[in-house]
């Protein structure tokens, strides 16, 4: 996985706490040949490499649950940088949809979510379906 790739056309970042669960997501995609523009494993971090990537991801996998700050903090701060930034949100979390959705998010779904559905969800946030 390269930082940043030159070659993230169609770049996707993951904001992940689970590295388990990141392990799977970065098979899963890249299988598909989507570029991984990053993995961020906290909120802090997902924005400072947010802020840091060029060019930026056209999609982010964001988890609600994150050390330091939860994931509807952080995609407020990486849609004030880029309003047309394009956020997945997964949360076991039900009761947060609508705050989720309020604070910009693309989609939301609930864990457990098959890899099936998350992967629908970054293709329409790509714009390919």
């Amino acid at each position: 996985m390269k930082e940043c790739s030159e070659r993230c056309n169609v770049g996707l970042a993951i904001v992940e706490d689970e590295r388990e669960l990141v392990k799977v997501y970065l098979k899963v995609f890249s299988r598909r040949s989507i570029v991984i523009c990053f993995v961020a494993y906290d909120g802090p971090e997902a924005i400072k490499k947010y802020i840091e990537c060029t060019p930026k991801p056209h999609v982010l996998i964001m988890d609600y649950r994150l050390p330091l700050m939860n994931g509807i903090e952080v995609a407020k701060k990486i849609l004030k940088v880029d309003p047309e930034a394009k956020i997945v949100f997964l949360s076991a979390d039900a009761g947060v949809k609508d705050e989720a959705m309020a604070a910009g998010a693309f989609e939301f779904l609930k864990k457990p979510v098959s890899i099936r559905l998350i992967v629908d969800a970054v293709e329409r946030g790509f714009g390919c379906t």
